[in-house]
């Protein structure tokens, strides 16, 4: 029983202290979370919105502006998370504090839109990227493809639909890609403190 006691304690303090540090970078990250759950929040808007205008269901050349959309609401998503830190901070940042807020945002919202995915494809939606892969190899055949070149495409659109990939895998590619986009947000709102600017003398050869 002592022992029972024990680990059952340990564990205890294990989680209490992870909770802490949790909710510690949730408030120190509190702009970046809150406008990468806006950005996803977008990006599902505008997956239903495709849906109801019939973009989701046989003729999927309109849903292709979908990856547009995500580059765009991203963008804008990442680039107000700096600005809310650079101003947080009396004007300043420097590109590593930038590039940090930046990949905060992207990485919340790819996971959260990871989700809704999941829930659209399973719940809303069932069938739409089968649909939407019978329509591109329609269109590849078309186009001159043969059957040994729709292999590798075939076997990322079934990839695509696995909860894995949905919830984990795609999320991570999209922090992937993710990460160029952080570094240009963060190199062009980068604001140097004058300290940061100023070098230090060296002192004349003697």
């Amino acid at each position: 029983m002592p022992r029972i006691a024990n680990r059952v304690h340990s564990e205890c303090r294990f989680a209490g202290s992870v909770g802490r540090v949790i909710i510690t970078l949730m408030m120190r990250f509190k702009s970046e979370i809150g406008f990468g759950v806006l950005t996803a929040l977008g990006l599902a808007a505008w997956t239903l919105l495709a849906w109801q205008l019939g973009w989701h269901e046989r003729d999927f050349t309109n849903a292709q502006h979908g990856k547009k959309v995500a580059l765009v609401l991203t963008v804008a998503g990442i680039w107000l998370a700096v600005r809310a830190r650079r101003g947080r901070q009396d004007g300043w940042i420097n590109f590593a504090e930038g590039f940090e807020s930046a990949l905060v945002a992207c990485a919340v919202a790819a996971f959260l839109n990871g989700a809704f995915t999941a829930f659209y494809s399973r719940l809303l939606n069932p069938g739409w990227l089968q649909r939407g892969w019978e329509w591109q190899k329609a269109a590849l055949i078309a186009g001159g493809a043969k059957e040994r070149d729709l292999h590798r495409p075939e076997a990322i659109a079934t990839a695509s639909q696995e909860l894995l990939f949905q919830l984990l895998m795609d999320p991570i590619g999209k922090v992937l890609v993710g990460l160029a986009l952080a570094a240009a947000v963060a190199g062009l709102l980068r604001r140097k403190r004058p300290e940061e600017d100023s070098e230090p003398v060296n002192s004349p050869a003697r």
